[in-house]
Parts: C-alpha cells; sequence; structure tokens
C-alpha cells in the first residue's frame, strides 16, 4: 500500500476487509503462496519472542504465535491462546527474538560503496572509469538488494539519483529477493557535480522558483515518493533566495501530494528548509547544536530528521586507507565491494590523486561526530521522529550491513536499544509514508526478522538475523548470500 491520501474512514474500511479476506484464507487454508523454499500460503511462527517497537512499556510478548497468510499478518497473540490453523508452515521460534523488518531511510542505489563510486570526491576515473562503475551499480543490484534482505532491512528511501533511479525501484518490485524500495529522482539542488553527469545526472541545478517548478512538474510522471533538494550554501550566497526556491518546490511537491526531503547539514542552513516546507532532513546537523527555535520549526512541519551519524567516518577511512571490514560486512556485505575497499594498496601511485595520497601518509584520526550525536540525543528527548538511515553507496558506507554500525553509534548517542530499534522500523514506516509496515500485527505486512539475541538487550543484536521474512516470504541470509558470492 502507499502512501494513501484516502479518509480515515476508508481506510479504516479497506483494513477491515483485508483482515475478513485474510481470516477467512486462514480458517479456509485453501489459499497458495511461494516462499523461497516453495512452500504454503499459511505460516506461523511459534514459539518466538514478539518485539513491539512503537511501545514504551509491554513491548516484548514472550513465546507467542504469529500466523501470516497471503504475506499478512493476521494473528498475534500467545502461543497457548493463538490457533494456528491446519496445514500451516511453522517454523519454530524457541529461543528467538521477533522484530519487524528493518527500514534503512536514507541511501543511494546509484552509488556502491567503493571508491570509484564519487568521482566528484575522489577521482579514480584512471584506474575505474565512472561509466564502468555506474554500469556495476546498475548489472550489480539483484546482488545489492539480497544484502540488504539478509542484513534485515526490507525496506529502503532512495533518496536521491538519476531518473534510472525509478527502474530501480520498478527492479525492486519485479524481484523474488528484494526489499521494499522507494525513491526519488535527481536532487535538484544550488549546485550542479558535472563530474557526475553521464546524460543522466544525479543532481540538477536550479536558480530561480520557476526552474524548480518545472523540473518537479517533470519528475511527478514517474511518481516520485519524494522530491529532494541537496541545500548547498556556500559563504556568499543569498540564503533568502535559496530559501524561495526551496519554498517552491515544497509548494510544488505538497500540491501533488509528495514529501520535500532536503540534506541541510548546517543549523541555520536546516532552519531555512523547515521554514520552506521540508518535510524530512535526510541528516542531522553537524555543525553546530540544534536550538529551540530548530526544535519548534521541526514540530510544527512534523518533520522526520534521518541522522547518517557513520557517512563522513566513512569517507575518511576508506580515502586514507583505513576503512577495515566489520565482522556484519565481512558476513553480509557485497564481497565485490568489500575486496574493492583495498584498492588504493595495489593502486599504481601515479594514478591515486595528490590529495588521497596525503590522506593515505598522513593518516587522520577519526572519531566519532559529537555535535551531530549531542543533536540527536536531544532530538530524540525533544520527542521529533528519528529515522534511522545510513547514506548508504556513498564511499565507505556499503550498502546492507551498513546499518550496524550506523545503529550502534545512535547508541552511543544516549538512545536506548528500544529507541534505536523504533527509528529502524515504526519511523522507517512513517517516512515511507505507510501504515502497513513497521509493526507486528494484524493487517500489517509480514515483514519481519528472527534474532538469536534479544535486540532490546543491544542493538548488536540485530545483526543476528537468522531469517528474514518479507511479505510472507521466507529467506535464510546465509542461502540469499551464496547466490551473491
Amino acid at each position: 500500500m502507499r502512501r494513501s491520501f484516502l479518509s480515515t474512514e476508508s481506510r479504516m474500511a479497506i483494513l477491515k476487509a483485508l483482515l475478513i479476506i485474510a481470516s477467512a484464507t486462514v480458517l479456509c487454508a485453501c489459499a497458495s503462496m511461494r516462499d523461497a523454499a516453495g512452500a504454503h500460503a499459511i505460516l506461523a511462527v511459534v514459539g518466538a519472542a514478539v518485539v513491539y517497537p512503537e511501545r514504551d512499556t509491554g513491548n516484548t510478548l514472550r513465546d507467542a504465535t504469529v500466523v501470516i497468510a497471503d504475506g499478512r499478518i493476521v494473528a498475534v497473540g500467545p502461543r497457548d491462546a493463538t490457533r494456528v490453523p491446519s496445514g500451516a508452515t511453522r517454523i519454530d521460534g524457541s529461543g528467538k527474538w521477533l522484530i519487524p523488518g528493518l527500514v534503512d531511510g536514507h541511501v543511494h542505489f546509484s552509488q556502491s560503496g567503493n571508491l570509484y563510486t564519487r568521482p566528484d570526491a575522489a577521482d579514480f576515473n584512471a584506474v575505474v572509469p565512472y561509466v564502468q562503475e555506474v554500469a556495476r551499480n546498475k548489472a550489480r543490484l539483484p546482488a545489492t538488494f539480497k544484502v540488504w534482505l539478509a542484513s534485515g532491512v526490507t525496506s529502503v528511501i532512495d533518496v536521491g539519483g538519476p531518473f534510472w533511479n525509478f527502474e530501480v525501484r520498478d527492479a525492486a518490485q519485479k524481484s523474488a529477493a528484494a526489499p521494499r524500495v522507494e525513491t526519488t529522482g535527481p536532487l535538484i539542488s544550488t549546485v550542479a557535480l558535472p563530474q557526475l553527469d553521464l546524460g543522466d545526472p544525479p543532481v540538477v541545478k536550479v536558480d530561480s522558483p520557476e526552474a524548480a517548478r518545472a523540473f518537479v512538474a517533470r519528475e511527478m510522471p514517474y511518481r516520485p515518493d519524494y522530491i529532494k533538494f541537496w541545500f548547498m550554501h556556500q559563504p556568499g550566497d543569498d540564503l533568502a533566495a535559496q530559501e524561495a526556491i526551496v519554498r517552491a518546490i515544497a509548494q510544488a511537491a505538497h500540491a501533488q501530494h509528495v514529501r520535500l526531503a532536503v540534506h541541510a547539514t548546517e543549523l541555520e542552513v536546516a532552519k531555512s528548509a523547515l521554514r520552506a516546507g521540508a518535510d524530512y532532513l535526510v541528516h542531522s546537523v553537524f555543525d553546530e547544536p540544534v536550538d529551540d527555535e530548530f526544535i519548534a520549526l521541526m514540530r510544527k512541519n512534523h518533520a522526520l530528521l534521518c541522522p547518517t551519524l557513520f557517512v563522513r567516518d566513512g569517507y575518511r577511512l576508506a580515502l586514507s586507507n583505513q576503512w577495515q571490514a566489520t565482522p556484519e560486512e565481512q558476513r553480509l556485505a557485497d564481497p565485490q565491494i568489500v575486496a574493492a575497499m583495498r584498492d588504493l594498496e595495489k593502486m599504481p601511485k601515479d594514478k591515486i590523486p595528490a590529495r588521497i595520497a596525503k590522506l593515505m601518509a598522513d593518516k587522520p584520526a577519526t572519531a566519532p561526530p559529537t555535535v551531530s550525536m549531542q543533536n540527536l540525543k536531544k532530538l530524540q528527548d525533544a520527542g521529533i521522529p528519528i529515522v534511522m538511515g545510513t547514506d548508504a553507496g556513498n564511499i565507505g558506507t556499503l550498502h546492507g550491513p551498513s546499518v550496524f554500525r550506523e545503529m550502534k553509534l545512535m547508541q552511543e548517542s544516549g538512545l536506548t536499544p528500544l529507541q534505536v530499534l523504533r527509528s529502524a522500523t515504526t519511523n522507517g514506516a512513517k517516512a515511507m509514508g505507510r501504515d502497513d509496515l513497521g509493526a507486528i500485527a494484524p493487517g500489517k505486512l509480514a515483514d519481519l526478522v528472527m534474532l538469536d539475541a534479544d535486540p532490546l538487550a543491544d542493538t548488536a543484536n540485530l545483526s543476528h538475523a537468522v531469517r528474514v521474512i518479507k511479505g510472507g516470504t521466507v529467506y535464510e541470509p546465509r542461502a540469499l548470500l551464496e547466490t551473491v558470492r
């Protein structure tokens, strides 16, 4: 179910009808549904501890049964009080925890995470031409989809790329093993990146509100899930004039019932974006502490915020040749990308850009992003909805298991494991504009992750997926990854 603009009454009527149909299916056990093992229409996960990330208290139901029919959850309750329909395929959840499928609220499928994916930041065209890198990314999409699922991520939001981003969304919808994908088209911006322009640029510069509205109109036939603005404010720029452009984009998007996502990493720029109508800030504020005015603007807009704490260090580590794969990345990431992350060690020295050679020689220290981490805790305490997102695809931030680096930093910022989990499930569903995801409840889509450790004890346990269920289809991470390698 995509973002709906039906009335509450209409949505409830549709939901009730779906539940009646699904319940009848459970009782009759007469439908059929393929899963990864070619099994049945009705599944029952029996004995797991069900986690409710949307609840502050009473957030775990132990020894529970979850019944799934035709891709939706139709029953959740204590094992001894929840009937398993005759003929259902049972999945033993004893000693396991069941959470909603994770959502990454900030990814880029047009980028791979390797050294060659952003020639505007580090130009390695002499080693791997950018056109070759983009072709690889397109061809490798089935593998990229699988590493997301294997990592327990059943939904992602791509917040900016070329127009072929919409083909990525279509490919995911048609694939048997892919996360749900929402997407935007090119980033509308105050700057251009000609280094990335291969005829379908991921970033398009506009100079006026009229040009901005025209580009929004150009995107609308593709049914974007968001419009994205890349708000790059540089010394000497007219902030008021830029804000007028953002306001024109917001008005044009909102008129078509599409929300506006904005990249704005400085406090004054982020405030300007919010004043102009931003719905989703896809980064935290990095330069200084957020203030009461910022929080008030977030509340006024009912805006969401995605902190992306790791991505900057990803660049620093990779480009100074200090990046090391985590155990989760060694196990779950695309092996082609992991292998390429050490290419600086074997690259001819005359093909390494001077700036990168200096970084390799100096090996600058990296440290957690203190200001943005403090801002995250302040915003969480203020009740601002936080959405977990990685900015995966940028250099050093790999698709899939980068979520575990991100969530570790979120917990180190002072968020509880429950709050981190909520940001990656309940609030991720909000970012997607969907009320059929993000929780384990009757009527929701059956996007679930079975873990072998308690996610409310430590966010590190979120990497312990033993099964991933997407739309009622059951996957084993190891089996998924065997087809990637």
